[in-house]
């Protein structure tokens, strides 16, 4: 099968475009490299330098031909800068509309699209967690509204173009590699920690989010490929279906560390937190998938990927509590 990854230079892309390489799939790969490194790209995919938004990306789909096409491409901010929503739209949206343009003129079968997934939803009272698939959508920063309409216009090119799609809302994924573009909250303590500097935790640290392992997110796409006939049209989650606060993580990482450094906590964001778990339920039922990787296993092998060369050991590892489960333009360039 040939599959193109647009953003396959980014941490979820490119360990996409292993996986799919490692499973027998002619895989090529599409990143204009603006926040995404050449490095992290397999050399056995082939790859296109060019900006989701370029006009020239409908003429290098038609003559690839891929049968899926795997939109990762995202506008990413650089940690602790100011979004930016005309940016966000435009890659988002205005980009989005390119490749799905592109897709229905090269005859794509199907269409797969990373959306947001914690952040995206209306706040809740402890007690209604985990929220499936159907609850009330409430994006609260520009990056999820261009995603929410992203997502619609996802679904409006199925209806009239016949272009099959799955949606993915993602938990916050860890498991990075050693970059200073690590966004998760996990691999900033564990940086922080190693050069012996206090890590710094808005509010209180205690709201609940849902967090979910690298290696489970690529079954899950591999399992997805097998069969898309039982993922077509949905939106799912890909999530642990547990909460953890930044607390946990902090002292998880701080004890996998063998660290005594203690965090420092500064007034929150305008906009409140909130807890938010994400029932995967769907994914479990449709894909046969559940996710493997403890958040204890998490860290020892997140501190790992991070650190090369540090031999992480399970039982160094403070035993941990069970998880809180709560009810249910550029120029065309192929290198």
């Amino acid at each position: 099968m040939k599959i193109a990854i647009t953003g396959g230079a980014g941490f979820v892309g490119s360990q996409l475009a292993r996986a799919y390489l490692d499973a027998g799939h002619d895989v090529f790969v599409i990143d204009s490299l603006a926040t995404g490194s050449r490095q992290t790209i397999d050399p056995r995919a082939r790859f296109y330098q060019i900006d989701v938004r370029d006009s020239a990306l409908r003429q290098l789909l038609q003559g690839e031909r891929p049968d899926i096409v795997s939109h990762h491409a995202a506008q990413q901010h650089e940690p602790g800068t100011a979004e930016h929503a005309l940016t966000d739209a435009d890659v988002h949206v205005r980009g989005l509309i390119n490749v799905l343009d592109s897709c229905v003129s090269a005859s794509v079968t199907h269409f797969v699209f990373a959306s947001s997934g914690n952040s995206m939803y209306e706040p809740v009272d402890s007690d209604q967690l985990p929220l499936n698939e159907e609850h009330k959508l409430y994006p609260r920063s520009a990056h999820d509204i261009s995603k929410v309409a992203g997502e619609w216009y996802v679904r409006y090119y199925s209806q009239q173009y016949g272009l099959t799609h799955t949606i993915v809302r993602y938990a916050d994924i860890y498991g990075e590699g050693n970059s200073p573009r690590a966004r998760h909250p996990l691999s900033y303590f564990i940086q922080m920690l190693m050069q012996r500097q206090r890590s710094i935790i808005y509010g209180t640290g205690n709201e609940l989010r849902d967090h979910i392992f690298i290696d489970d997110i690529i079954r899950a796409h591999l399992l997805m490929i097998k069969n898309f006939t039982r993922t077509e049209n949905i939106t799912m989650h890909l999530s642990s279906g547990h909460g953890y606060s930044l607390n946990k993580l902090y002292h998880m990482a701080a004890a996998a560390l063998e660290s005594d450094i203690e965090p420092i906590y500064l007034g929150g964001p305008y906009l409140k937190a909130s807890s938010v778990i994400l029932d995967n339920t769907r994914a479990r039922h449709i894909l046969g998938w559940q996710p493997q990787v403890s958040l204890s296993e998490g860290v020892r092998m997140a501190v790992g990927r991070l650190l090369p060369g540090k031999e992480m050991q399970p039982q160094r590892l403070t035993p941990q509590p069970a998880p809180v489960r709560l009810r249910a333009a550029t120029t065309l360039t192929r290198a």
